[in-house]
């Protein structure tokens, strides 16, 4: 029985002694596996990090080709529409090239009417200026009269105005002038007048327009133009915007010449001018 007891006592002092022994190393073992454990869960957060860095990379590599491709479709869009202008420049530099080619033999055509009208007049001048010396020298009286006779000066004045009508102004207006001052008292003399104004009329030249105007106006006044030509000063009172004078004018027409063409045209322009 006593034996038995020691036995007992034995055992429970060796457990104590076992478990002395066993809790450090329960200890450790448990502090080295948290320790693991921790290291583990540190670089898995690291692990995870570096994957989203990635991930935000690849989403930046993504959009970026994105925009590449979207400036390549745009880049051959660009592509194809230089390509078509410069086709279209290309034709349309062909085509001017045509263009300017028919306008410079036109042009020379023209030039070549002009000097041929020009050398016409300046004829029929020597052919006036020599009848007018041959009548200044006594002479039989058949002779005289047939060599006037054989002198029209409608021939000046159709040359000069052929000459206006194609837009030859200043070779118009020295020829007008060359008339007025040889037939003064002709019938014609007062559109002559008129069509050396509108020459410089046509140009926006006004102010010498008006002065050539003016002159018909002094010149003759029981003219067939004088309409017109207080139209066309209005007209030039308006285009220097002095409205009470173009009113002025305009009124006139309306009121010496009521049923003229001019008169109706001063109307419609007389409704177009704001009140006073």
């Amino acid at each position: 029985m006593k034996s038995k007891r020691i036995d007992e006592e034995t055992k429970e002092r060796y457990l104590k002694s076992l478990g002395r022994c066993l809790l450090p190393a329960i200890f450790v073992l448990v502090a080295t596996g948290a320790c693991g454990v921790q290291s583990d869960l540190t670089n898995l957060k690291n692990d995870t990090t570096h994957l989203r860095a990635q991930m935000q990379v690849m989403r930046e590599e993504v959009a970026l080709q994105e925009d590449i491709d979207s400036l390549k479709v745009h880049i051959v869009r660009l592509e194809a529409l230089v390509r078509d202008q410069t086709e279209e420049l290309l034709r349309m530099r062909a085509d001017m090239g045509q263009r300017v080619g028919a306008l410079e033999n036109q042009l020379q055509v023209l030039t070549t009417r002009i000097t041929e009208s020009d050398r016409q007049f300046s004829a029929l001048v020597r052919r006036l200026e020599s009848l007018q010396v041959q009548l200044s020298v006594p002479a039989r009286p058949d002779t005289t009269a047939a060599q006037t006779g054989s002198f029209d000066p409608g021939e000046l004045y159709d040359l000069a105005l052929r000459d206006y009508q194609r837009g030859s102004y200043d070779v118009a207006v020295r020829q007008f002038t060359q008339y007025i001052e040889y037939f003064p008292d002709s019938d014609l003399a007062d559109d002559a007048q008129f069509y050396i104004g509108d020459s410089y009329y046509t140009q926006s030249l006004y102010t010498q327009a008006l002065d050539a105007y003016e002159m018909l106006l002094d010149t003759y006044p029981g003219g067939s133009k004088v309409p017109a030509t207080l139209l066309k000063i209005a007209f030039i009172k308006v285009a220097r915007k002095e409205p009470a004078e173009a009113r002025s004018f305009l009124e006139r027409v309306i009121g010496e010449f009521p049923d003229s063409e001019e008169a109706q045209l001063a109307r419609m322009r007389l409704d177009l001018m704001p009140e006073d």
